[in-house]
């Protein structure tokens, strides 16, 4: 073997000399972040990767991702508006609905009431009339001479029929035991 392989290898055996190779004690109650007394700090290995270097962009590449960014933008703002503009006329639709029910909802009051008016203005009208034909009749009546009415013929009286006094007949009752028994101790009542 080499030297430089030897001073690999030791270099090696002197990172992990650190290392505790007693078993870890897993029954422990604490649980703390800072490492105890009996503990030494643990050293983590890290493993050291070359770096990749920076890709170094070209003025065509740098303007080509700018014009794309540009496009991406414009395509954004476009499409936030036209979202916006369907929102706008998907409320109106929905206020217009909602204005229609109200109206219809206002027009069906508005009916009923005309309806109930127009109602009760017939029946005021006919009473009207009601009362114009009532007070023709009494006119005409009045204007015919006394003397041209017929005098009703006179019936002549019957005789009253007597009256018969017809007594009716008294319902059956049916004793029960309390009633017996009551008028049993009355008339025993007597004998003392």
């Amino acid at each position: 073997m080499n030297e430089s392989d030897n001073t690999i290898f030791e270099s090696k055996l002197n990172e992990f000399d650190s290392v505790d190779n007693e078993p870890s004690k897993s029954n422990e109650t604490e649980t703390t972040d800072e490492p105890t007394r009996d503990e030494p700090e643990q050293q983590v290995v890290k493993s050291e990767k070359p770096l990749k270097k920076k890709k170094v962009l070209t003025e065509e590449h740098k303007a080509k991702l700018k014009e794309n960014l540009k496009r991406g933008r414009e395509k954004s703002i476009e499409t936030r508006r036209r979202n916006r503009e369907l929102k706008a006329l998907e409320k109106e639709e929905k206020m217009k609905e909602q204005d229609d029910k109200l109206l219809k909802a206002l027009e069906k009051k508005r009916s009923k009431k005309t309806n109930e008016d127009s109602l009760l203005s017939q029946i005021e009208e006919l009473k009207r009339k009601l009362q114009e034909k009532d007070k023709k009749q009494l006119k005409t009546i009045d204007e015919e001479p006394i003397e041209n009415k017929p005098k009703p013929k006179a019936k002549p009286k019957a005789e009253p029929k007597p009256k018969v006094i017809v007594e009716q007949p008294k319902p059956i009752q049916v004793e029960t035991q309390a009633q017996k028994n009551k008028r049993l101790y009355k008339m025993m009542h007597g004998l003392r």
